[in-house]
């Protein structure tokens, strides 16, 4: 009896409770270092009825759940792509084949590598996914229709990038041994030394960047199914967000001209991993912003000393040049994150 781990499978479409919707063949183990589902539930309280005296009554169990959670984990070469295939919604995967197919620095992707190109979904139905988790004590528990509305990607302080995600889902309930037995990719997690960032012309030394993605995710009561859970998960009407923050060594004339002036510029991160995702050819992630822009900045107070630093959140904008927001392509081995069968 295997416990001690958690599953993920990208689901057609998002399942709420009785939901027969296809869960995908692929399935990845993630080495989460924290994951939680919580339920939710709120009980019936009557304590407000005249009920002949003086006293509050008994509750009368569940009312209603709304599941949320939470997870964190080192960024992997394999499992990050179903995570940012939940974030994105949208995913296009292209084998590679050693000429036609290339990355986004013109480099052909050789057969054994597989090109995965993730995209903001438009429509008002994310992407979401079933999980299926065990604690090592024991236990087992099964959350379906769960999206992700909220991640951040940022080092973990022992040298890896990690990310920390906001869940919201349909389903979250205890279940029967599922007898599965897990597996995980071999690959290490990105390091921390392994992002390359192009950013603002002439900007001061950056100290520490992260990035984010806000979804706006909302679970709601659609009233397709009698059930004390919500049957549907939807994206909410406000545009996802891609940013982050990006503290700098000094205060700079030239990053502030471009926060007040709204100056776009072209930002890109490059991760290259020390791995080969086939042959000699490297895991790598890149994410492109054509229309970056600082929306936010703060100078931190002037003292005596060396020098005198500031901090700027950003995000990515659409660029009206190119007709693109932000682009994210993932080149590893994983064949597929999704097959849903006949």
């Amino acid at each position: 009896m295997a416990t001690g781990f958690v599953q993920k499978a990208l689901e057609h479409a998002p399942n709420a409770e009785g939901g027969a919707n296809a869960v995908s063949s692929n399935l990845f183990y993630l080495p989460c270092t924290n994951f939680e589902m919580d339920p939710k539930p709120s009980m019936l309280e009557r304590n407000d009825e005249l009920r002949g005296g003086f006293y509050r009554s008994p509750h009368s169990g569940a009312a209603k759940y709304e599941p949320e959670g939470s997870m964190d984990c080192r960024i992997y070469p394999a499992t990050f792509g179903s995570v940012l295939h939940d974030v994105f919604g949208t995913c296009v995967t292209t084998a590679g084949d050693g000429s036609a197919v290339t990355d986004p620095d013109s480099v052909a992707v050789p057969i054994g590598a597989h090109r995965h190109v993730f995209t903001f979904k438009t429509g008002e139905v994310p992407q979401t996914s079933r999980y299926i988790y065990s604690p090592p004590s024991g236990g087992f528990y099964q959350a379906s229709g769960v999206g992700i509305d909220e991640i951040t990607c940022k080092p973990d302080g022992e040298g890896a990038w990690a990310f920390t995600a906001k869940l919201l889902g349909l389903v979250a309930e205890a279940i029967s041994d599922p007898s599965l037995t897990p597996g995980y990719e071999t690959a290490k997690p990105w390091v921390e030394g392994e992002l390359a960032l192009t950013w603002l012309a002439n900007s001061a030394v950056t100290k520490e960047f992260d990035w984010k993605v806000t979804n706006g995710l909302a679970v709601e009561r659609q009233f397709t199914t009698s059930s004390r859970y919500p049957d549907s998960i939807v994206y909410d009407a406000n545009l996802p967000i891609f940013g982050g923050s990006i503290p700098k060594r000094a205060f700079d004339a030239d990053d502030w001209a471009a926060l007040v002036a709204g100056t776009t510029f072209a930002a890109k991160l490059k991760f290259v991993h020390s791995e080969n995702a086939t042959g000699s050819y490297k895991h790598q992630l890149w994410i492109e912003m054509p229309a970056c822009q600082l929306v936010s900045g703060k100078q931190d107070p002037i003292k005596n000393q060396r020098r005198n630093e500031a901090s700027y959140d950003w995000e990515a904008r659409w660029d009206t040049a190119t007709s693109k927001w932000v682009t994210v392509t993932l080149v590893n081995a994983t064949a597929a994150y999704a097959s849903y069968g006949g």
